[in-house]
This record gives C-alpha cells, structure tokens and sequence, in this order.
C-alpha cells in the first residue's frame, strides 16, 4: 500500500497496517490515498491498472480541536472503498451506509448528537463559545457559508462558482437579512473564499470572520444556505433548517431544501430516493463509518471518548 504524503506516516496506525510500500511495489494488497486531488486520483489510476482495491482517506467529522493545517493528529479519519463521502457522481460507503440503514439510529445515535450540540461541537473546535456581533434586525437571518476554493468537495458535490452566485443572488432576493460566514482556513489566512470577495460591498450583506464557533451561529440564526459545507450538517443536528446547493452526503434524504442544479439531481435521486431521520445520519457520520484512535497512543477509540478528548482539549484553550 501507499500512502502519497511524506509527512502523515501516522496514517498506517491508524489503520492498522504494519507497513506502507509503495503503490508500485509486488505483493501489495491494494491501495490507499488522501483526498481528491492528481496524486490521489494518479493512486486509484494504479490500483484499477493493477486490480486492486483502493480506499480514500479523509478527515473524520469529528476531527481535533484545532485546524488540520496547524498539524495536529485527528481523533477520527474515515477510509472509504467505495468513493469520496464529498462525491456526489457515485454512492460512497457512507451513502450506502444511510441508505441501507434498517433502524432510526437508536439511543447511542441520539446520545451522540446530544453530546456534540450539548458541548458545541464540530469538525474542528478551536474557536471560542461567544454570541457573534450581527447588526439586530426584525428580519429572517439566513447564514450562507463560503468555501474555500480549490476545495475538491465543491466540484465533487456537483457543486461550482455558478452555486455560490446562485446561492447569494437567492439570498438577497428573499429580503433576509444576509450573513456570509467566512471559512475557518480563510479566516486563519490559508485559503481564499468563493463568497467572501463576491459578497464584500453588496447592499443587504453582512460578512462574519468573527472568530467564534459553529455552534454559537448556529444559535442565532434562522437558516443556513451552503453548497457542500459540513456546517450544513452542523446546522442539521441542531434542528437549523438547512438549503442546498449542490449534493453533500447530507441532501437530497429529506432533511435539506435543495436547490442544487438538475444535472446534479439527476443523478443524485436515482440513489438518494428513501428519507433519512438526522439520527440515522447521525449514526452513520459519526459512529458506523470513521475510524476513532487517541491522538497521542494511537490506540482503537471511539466517538464519545473523541468527544470527551475533544472538550478537554477545548478546556486548555
């Protein structure tokens, strides 16, 4: 197996492997890469030539208390066979997971998301718990999130710039009060945004870089619009009313308004056709489909001793 990135030899603890070789080498019994982006598709290229299975790494959805990019380990990554859980042209592990799901979660489902809106939490949990400064307003807030471009889950979502112009020009046609949440990587001055630019100067907008957490947005606003972001599923488990512009694995179940294109629903509804509770999303985001290690020991975890790590690590902030 081979993973593409000199700097993450941790990934082979995480999933158990004594050993990484190269993709190329004899004897390999398939392949492994991060993301979506040439080496890991020129990776999958490899093991399709060679008949091998292939996963695809990520981030998990309950990842650490800072930023990846500070270089922090993950609490939880996820290893798909299937495809991207951002790529909406085919069903991923975790699209069949929710799909075929035969229950509604049950109680350690219900448990989970208690402890992550109880406690605030997110991908990444490193910003504080303050009330954000919006102008008071009589009018409906609606929260629309920006991306980061380059961002491989906006094109896999089905998603593109045309859904962040829709998506604005939506907004201010409606007559809500508009706030453009600016991305973590943008606000930590990694990335470039897709709304951010667009929106600065626009009658009606207000841009938030605040650095405050998901959780104390989410707490006073009345929607959120994204294209592909997670904080839609933020959103979601807090009871938000959440609008979709492209297909991230948390659409087209019943739970979201969307808005996406009709070459992206044409695909999409011909496997999302069945509704989904947020517990069965829940059970399968955070429990059936990553996997939990401790940052430090490496060893086998699971999401609540994540959760419990991820608020003591905030604790120490």
């Amino acid at each position: 197996m081979r993973w593409l990135r000199k700097d993450m030899p941790w990934v082979k603890d995480y999933l158990g492997l004594p050993e990484v070789r190269t993709c190329l080498a004899p004897g390999i019994g398939g392949t492994i890469a991060w993301g979506g982006r040439i080496v890991a598709k020129m990776t999958e290229t490899i093991a399709a030539a060679r008949n091998l299975p292939h996963w695809r790494l990520e981030d998990g959805f309950l990842r650490s208390v800072q930023l990846g990019k500070s270089g922090v380990l993950p609490f939880s990554i996820v290893a798909d066979d299937l495809a991207l859980s951002t790529d909406a042209s085919k069903a991923s592990r975790l699209e069949r997971i929710i799909a075929e799901m035969s229950d509604d979660g049950g109680q350690e489902a219900r448990d989970v998301r208690d402890a992550i809106v109880r406690h605030g939490l997110s991908k990444y949990n490193h910003l504080p718990h303050q009330e954000p400064k919006f102008e008071p307003s009589g009018k409906r807030r609606i929260l629309l999130i920006d991306q980061v471009k380059g961002d491989v889950s906006v094109p896999l979502s089905l998603g593109s710039s045309a859904s962040f112009v829709a998506m604005l020009d939506d907004a201010l046609a409606s007559g809500a009060q508009c706030i453009v949440r600016t991305h973590p990587d943008v606000i930590a001055g990694y990335r470039k945004g897709y709304l951010t630019e667009m929106a600065a100067g626009r009658a009606g907008v207000t841009l938030s870089a605040e650095p405050v957490s998901a959780a104390s947005i989410l707490k006073v606003v009345d929607e959120v619009w994204t294209v592909a972001s997670q904080f839609g599923f933020d959103a979601l488990l807090r009871g938000v009313p959440v609008r979709c512009y492209a297909a991230p694995f948390y659409s087209s179940w019943g739970l979201t308004d969307d808005h996406m294109s009709e070459h992206a629903r044409a695909i999409v509804l011909k496997r999302r056709g069945v509704t989904r509770s947020i517990d069965q999303l829940t059970a399968a985001a955070f429990i059936d489909y990553p996997i939990y290690r401790d940052s430090e020991t490496r060893r086998a975890s699971n999401v609540f001793k994540a959760i419990d790590a991820i608020v003591a690590g905030r604790a120490h902030l």
